[in-house]
């Protein structure tokens, strides 16, 4: 008898249980889908009335500049392939600088006493304050002039994040690791860097979001090509239809990698709970 009204009242819970699933789903696409759709019509609009261009306006500008190109008669498509090639490569020269010198500072205290007050010192310089020190370093190359704001922007926040994440990894771990003879090698493969590898990515996903940005200005140094080359040129003839879709397209690509960045977080550190996608 009492298993009986056991299994009733297991019955009885089951279709609650998907109720509250169902209003769970639909709490998370009103907050997820509905209310940013709505905020970025409001923005819209905002932008629409400031600046005299209708939606129309933009849509019309884009297909022009995907089937016609600009004023130089370059398409959309190449300046969106010369701004990925350019923060790709800055962006890579960034991982490949800030991870290991973010392990070595966050890991050595020497290291954290030596270099800690330079970078410091050398971090609150905004990136955009570099080009036109860059531009006297890399004079007879743009694009190397181009790429080192983009290492410059995204070198520090992964830098950080690095050094943070290292610094973070619990003593005992360590002390346990040496206690059954594990080499400096091993406690890095093996702990550290495991444990620092949220922040590592965090700081990736910061990093390249403000390489991104540093890119736009940086293109609108010159280079012929590029997102920012593309909305200075814009600009300068009073294209705002061309200017507000390219903007809308840099804020696009932006958003797209990041998401990349998320799911390969949320692949990669599958123990971690609190990435989402």
């Amino acid at each position: 008898m009492e298993s009986q009204q056991e299994a009733a009242r297991v019955r009885q819970s089951v279709p609650q249980g998907r109720k509250d699933s169902g209003r769970f789903d639909i709490k998370n696409i009103a907050i997820k889908i509905i209310l940013p759709a709505i905020i970025l019509i409001i923005l819209w609009e905002v932008v629409a009335f400031l600046s005299g261009t209708s939606i129309i306006d933009v849509v019309n500008a884009f297909i022009r500049l995907s089937i016609e190109g600009d004023s130089e008669g370059h398409l959309l498509i190449d300046h969106v392939r010369m701004s990925l090639f350019r923060v790709v490569l800055g962006f890579l020269v960034a991982i490949l600088t800030a991870i290991p010198f973010g392990i070595t500072i966050g890991r050595y205290k020497i290291m954290n006493d030596v270099f800690g007050p330079v970078v410091d010192a050398i971090r609150p310089i905004p990136p955009i304050a570099w080009i036109p020190l860059s531009i006297l370093m890399f004079r007879a190359n743009l694009i190397g002039a181009q790429v080192f704001i983009i290492w410059i922007g995204a070198f520090f926040p992964i830098l950080i994040n690095t050094t943070t994440g290292v610094q973070r990894t619990e003593p005992v771990h360590v002390d346990v690791a040496k206690t059954f003879g594990a080499t400096e090698s091993q406690i890095l493969s093996k702990i550290v860097i495991p444990s620092a590898a949220p922040e590592i990515f965090a700081g990736l996903r910061i990093g390249f979001g403000i390489g991104w940005m540093c890119l736009v200005a940086a293109e609108m140094i010159g280079g012929g090509l590029g997102l920012g080359y593309l909305v200075l040129i814009m600009q300068q003839v009073g294209r705002t239809g061309e200017v507000i879709s390219a903007m809308l397209l840099i804020g696009l690509i932006g958003f797209l990698i990041s998401y990349v960045f998320l799911i390969m977080e949320r692949n990669i550190l599958r123990w971690r709970p609190g990435v989402s996608v």
